[in-house]
């Protein structure tokens, strides 16, 4: 999943230079992020650290959306490790994309037939 958002749009499959930089700029961001807001340095974030980096990385959040989140991203500990932070931010920017880019009145509002939704969240 993480790499299908930033492979060529040739239908290769394969990370070209420039996704390749896309990819590493964005790591570089999250690890910032991650850094910043893993308060107590343990290398894990808690579900109240996880919230505020959420919001700091500029996603605005429901309080139940932010609960299933934290029950898909945290360990049995509920803590959340840096592989599972990246994870959840590449899966918000490409929902919020591709939201954004079908949300094409900008009234908040979409409409999916069944296969477009599969289609989506097949490959989102």
């Amino acid at each position: 999943m993480f790499l299908n958002v930033f492979t060529k749009t040739d239908g290769s499959g394969k990370l070209g230079l420039t996704e390749f930089h896309v990819l590493w700029e964005k790591i570089k961001r999250y690890l910032t992020i991650f850094r910043q807001f893993d308060l107590d340095k343990s290398g894990t974030m808690s579900s109240y650290e996880m919230r505020i980096a959420l919001e700091s990385a500029g996603f605005k959040l429901t309080n139940h959306l932010f609960q299933l989140i934290i029950l898909r991203y945290t360990e049995e500990d509920m803590s959340v490790d840096f592989d599972n932070f990246v994870t959840c931010l590449v899966r918000l920017e490409t929902m919020f994309k591709t939201f954004k880019t079908l949300d094409t009145d900008g009234d908040g509002q979409i409409s999916l037939n069944f296969f477009q939704w599969l289609t989506l969240t097949m490959f989102a």
